[in-house]
């Protein structure tokens, strides 16, 4: 996958579940993060700071190459879905931003 695919702002799903209703749908918040904390031998390059849309104060970082990560042949048939994070389709946002979507949702909380 190509480097920094994601944008702030952009949308993405990760792999877990097999609808997108199951699925954890996160908004990227920051991209090319550095952390170099005071206990680190090396920074951290390429961070992706993202949040769940779905759970308020949900907000995680990892490495981009780890979001990008190919899953196992079983995984992507059991997910339909070829990377660890991959970015909405426009038809998926559309889903995603309506209302019946946000109440099922919130049902399955």
């Amino acid at each position: 996958m190509e480097e920094n695919l994601f944008k702030v702002g952009d949308l993405c799903k990760h792999f877990k579940g097999k609808s997108l209703l199951e699925k954890n749908i996160y908004k990227i918040i920051a991209t090319n993060v550095t952390y170099s904390g005071d206990k680190l031998e090396e920074s951290l390059n390429n961070l992706v700071v993202y949040e769940n849309i779905f759970q308020n104060g949900k907000t995680f970082t990892r490495e981009y190459k780890d979001l990008v990560e190919e899953l196992s042949e079983e995984k992507k048939n059991t997910y339909n879905q070829v990377y660890r994070v991959e970015k909405l389709t426009e038809e998926e946002i559309k889903l995603v931003n309506s209302e019946e979507f946000k109440k099922e949702k919130m049902k399955l909380k």
